[in-house]
Parts: structure tokens; sequence; C-alpha cells
């Protein structure tokens, strides 16, 4: 191990995001060598994208340290064989990157983001969430993207950090619903009683009235009258009415 003589003070180059330096070895291990060292201006303060304040470096000790030892392999720029800095670092500078300044992650305005739990690669990771506004795809309103159902998103259910949700909860839970009801409708069985009932319910939710009454006629052709599955379709046919009355009358 080199010691402090001619070479300088040896450190590792992962908690260092922002000089400019030549690179060197030891057993192994990539350092900085400082009297090799050019320092360069002083950062720039950092946009958080959570806050939207400029935050100096004093102020993003949790991102610094992030990139430092939370990501699993080195980013690093070069130039000419130098090293000019984390390029994590550098992207957040330009925007690129989700992450959150010490004051954010204290007043839980953000949550921290646990790299080694998401999957990424050749993108930065979410180093940080925070509950972001985005346009649904199929309604065009606008809607929150909780910093909580992102966690759930990327570390739970481990969707890839690029992937960005695209629909309002009130619209997933309808295609839900439509898939639900594709794949019933892919064999359906008009003598199983439950499901009719699902089929028709499912039809009820999504407004479509019409095909809620062809499919109950279809599965009617085959009940004895008077029997309990008859009487059960004649209540099924009921709702079908009441919900379209009251799906016209709340449009006048």
């Amino acid at each position: 191990m080199a010691d402090d003589g001619d070479e300088g003070w040896i450190q590792r180059c992962e908690i260092i995001p922002y000089f400019r330096n030549k690179r060197t070895f030891c057993q192994g291990v990539e350092l900085f060598v400082y009297s090799e060292m050019e320092k360069a201006e002083k950062p720039k303060p950092l946009k958080c994208p959570c806050c939207g304040e400029l935050r100096p470096e004093s102020e993003c000790c949790v991102f610094i340290s992030q990139i430092a030892h939370d990501v699993p392999n080195k980013y690093y720029g070069t130039l000419d064989g130098d090293i000019i800095g984390n390029l994590y670092w550098l992207d957040a500078q330009k925007g690129k990157v989700d992450w959150a300044c010490d004051n954010c992650l204290k007043q839980y305005q953000a949550l921290r983001g646990k790299t080694k739990r998401q999957l990424f690669c050749g993108t930065a990771p979410h180093f940080a969430y925070f509950d972001k506004r985005t346009i649904c795809r199929d309604c065009g309103m606008s809607f929150i993207f909780s910093k909580e159902q992102q966690v759930h998103y990327y570390e739970k259910l481990v969707f890839w950090v690029q992937a960005e949700r695209v629909r309002c909860d009130l619209c997933q839970s309808l295609k839900k619903t439509r898939n639900q009801l594709s794949h019933l409708l892919a064999n359906p069985d008009y003598n199983n009683l439950e499901q009719v009932k699902e089929v028709i319910a499912i039809r009820i939710v999504l407004k479509q009235y019409r095909q809620a009454k062809h499919f109950l006629a279809v599965a009617k052709r085959n009940q004895v009258t008077e029997s309990i599955s008859y009487l059960i379709f004649e209540l099924l046919k009921k709702q079908i009415a009441e919900a379209e009355l009251t799906d016209n009358s709340a449009e006048r």
C-alpha cells in the first residue's frame, strides 16, 4: 500500500464525484493520488428534482453517499485517459437522475431508494422517490404517481426503473377488468351460473349494457322456465335495466 510520500495522499475514487484526476492503482483498487490531481472548480449546486431548490454539495450528502457506495458498478466518465467525474453526479446536473436533497429526505417529501433492490442496466436507478404528476394515456387526465407507489413498483414488483406508469388508478382498474372479461369470453360457459354472473357484473361496470343483455339472452336459452337459474337470470336482467336507467339519468 502506498504511503503519503512523494505520491501524496491516497483515497478511493468513489467518494470524490467532481474532481479531475489521473488514474493510479494500488493492489488492484483504483485510487486518486492528490499530488497528481488538479482540482477543478467548486462543483455547481444541484437542482433537487423534488423541491426544485439549488443545493450545494453539503446538502447532498445522502446522494453523494449513494453514488459512492450503493451502486454496484463504477460509473465514471473519462477524457484522454483521465477520470472526469462520477457520471451519476454529472447526469444529476443535467436533471437526468431521480435523487433528493438531504432536506427533502429528512422531511419525508422524498423516500430514499434502495438501488440494490432495483432492476436497471445502462440507466440510472432511482436514488430517491417523490410524487410525480403525469398524464393518463387513456382518459387524458393528470394524476399523481406517489412515492409510495413507486417504491412498490420498482422495489417490490421489481419493474425496470425506466418503466413509467401511464394510467391513473381508475383506468388501470378498468384495464384489469377488461382483461378479466376477455379471459372469460375466450371460452364462455353459459351453463356456469357463477361465470354468467361475473360476466354480467363486469359488463355493467364497463357500461356495456347491450352486450350484457345479449350474453344473458344466450345463457337463458338452455334454462328451464321457473327453474332457480332462470329466476336468477331474471334478476340479472333487472339489474342491467336499473344500471342502464341510472346511468342515463345521470347523463341528463
